[in-house]
């Protein structure tokens, strides 16, 4: 998704590590001035990109991970648990450091601001509006029925590329019946190229609304990099004090 055409006019994984950078320094600073010395961040948002290896599989172009669709099915791999070294975080002071928490939390949010400019909203639009039309191209609803005609002759009859996670996601860990199902439908988009076919006409529409909406979407990308330029400045700078 992140390769997609309209993904260029919103703030990358980068930008949004800034912003929990930025974040969190503001909150450790402004416990420090309330007089809670030792806090460290306790609790604070983990600054890292998106874990993308453990997301769920999803999305109406089926199962894409012929690897994965063996061994993990339709779940997220699990997460590695916290090695026997890994610090909990401190128990708070009773009512007074849960407000001053609060109330730093809320200052670091003032301080960061709203994401950029009313168009943050038109790219969420343009985003289902795009989605939506691929969903009903002929290009693609053509590619959905051999997709769905390759898992009937699999074993899996009316399987449907958008719903078929959601038949196995009761189990705490995946089930022979899913592994079987998910590595039919790695191997159904596989051969009929659903993936490919969706994620091209995909982009074909949103580059139509790109030129339709040039103006608007150009102008809030200035605003996103001007907002990710403030954000690296205030973390290189530890410009993280009360706003003057």
């Amino acid at each position: 998704m992140t390769g997609l055409p309209l993904s260029a006019y919103q703030a990358d994984d980068r930008a949004a590590v800034t912003e929990i950078q930025v974040r969190n320094a503001l909150i450790v600073s402004c416990m420090h001035r309330a007089g809670y010395a030792a806090f460290t961040g306790d609790g604070l948002q983990e600054a890292r990109p998106p874990d993308n290896a453990t997301a769920l599989p999803a999305g109406a172009w089926g199962y894409l991970g012929a690897e994965a669709a063996g061994v993990q099915g339709f779940h997220a791999p699990a997460r590695p648990l916290p090695g026997p070294g890994a610090a909990a975080p401190a128990a708070g002071a009773g009512e007074a450091y849960d407000a001053t928490r609060v109330d730093c939390d809320r200052q670091a949010a003032e301080r960061i601001g709203a994401p950029p400019g009313p168009e943050a909203d038109l790219i969420g639009r343009l985003f289902a509006d795009s989605m939506a039309a691929t969903g009903r191209d002929e290009r693609v609803t053509a590619a959905t029925a051999r997709w769905a005609s390759c898992m009937a002759t699999a074993g899996f009859q009316g399987a449907d590329p958008a719903s078929l996670p959601d038949r196995f996601h009761a189990t705490a860990r995946p089930t022979p019946a899913e592994l079987a199902a998910a590595r039919a439908d790695a191997d159904c988009t596989a051969d009929t190229n659903l993936a490919g076919i969706w994620f091209a006409v995909l982009a074909g529409y949103q580059r139509q609304q790109i030129d339709h909406h040039a103006e608007a979407l150009n102008a809030h990308r200035e605003a996103v990099r001007a907002q990710d330029a403030r954000l690296t400045r205030l973390l290189a700078e530890g410009d993280t004090g009360p706003t003057p």
